[in-house]
């Protein structure tokens, strides 16, 4: 019998936004950034219908609690710093190019809140906080935007930004995904796959799947603050 992994995330390290198109495939380019200070998954389910029904006594003749249905993730990230790369790329915002053509800041308009991403999460685990060969791994594969909060300004502390009401929805065609984020060696008592080269997912996600985690001993990918084309 296969061993079962057991781990404990702890502490963010990094974050990849890669752009979706509108049928869940992967889009054109990706961001990878460490300037965050939280993501924050939140579950949305819908209770499932109770069905009381008395007889003439007033005793209990039907007594049923229909099963709960899982709908989907909100997601929340407060970031620490612009990057004016990025937000666009998880909002209705779009880029402010400078007179050398560079992006330089973001600019909010009126309009449906409407586009896709996928996220993907590093984290440190318990024991190997400062070990790279050793993460847990989210992945939430087809997001729609979410909506700058509150721009809080004041003369004592820094300006946040907040991306909020982002949410899963189902239908993605990430498959095993783009990227390298395991290796495809074997299994070594419970701990992440370390043998073998870096590799997709050995397992397609479901195109109804809303989150995977998973450790995995290939590193977090470097920051990349510039948008970066996928790699066909």
């Amino acid at each position: 019998m296969a061993d079962a992994h057991f781990f404990t995330p702890i502490l963010g390290k990094r974050i990849r936004v890669t752009e979706m198109n509108t049928d869940g495939s992967v889009g054109a380019n990706y961001v990878t950034t460490d300037g965050f200070i939280t993501a924050t998954l939140s579950s949305s389910i819908e209770a499932g219908t109770e069905i009381i029904q008395r007889n003439a006594a007033g005793i209990l003749c039907v007594n049923e609690l229909l099963a709960s249905n899982f709908k989907r993730f909100t997601v929340d990230i407060e970031f620490c710093g612009v990057n004016p790369a990025l937000v666009p790329m998880v909002t209705l915002a779009s880029g402010y190019e400078d007179y050398a053509g560079d992006t330089a800041g973001f600019a909010v308009s009126e309009g449906l809140i409407l586009g896709f991403f996928a996220l993907e999460i590093w984290t440190g685990l318990s024991g190997s906080v400062y070990d790279d060969s050793a993460n847990g791994y989210f992945l939430l594969p087809f997001v729609n935007f979410g909506n700058l909060a509150d721009i809080k300004i004041a003369g004592d502390a820094a300006v946040t930004f907040e991306l909020t009401n982002a949410y899963t929805v189902g239908g993605n065609q990430w498959g095993t995904g783009p990227y390298d984020v395991v290796y495809n060696g074997p299994a070594d008592s419970g701990e992440p796959d370390s043998g073998g080269s870096p590799a997709p997912l050995p397992t397609p996600v479901d195109p109804l799947d809303h989150m995977l985690l998973i450790d995995t001993a290939v590193p977090a990918p470097v920051v990349q603050n510039t948008p970066t084309a996928v790699a066909a």
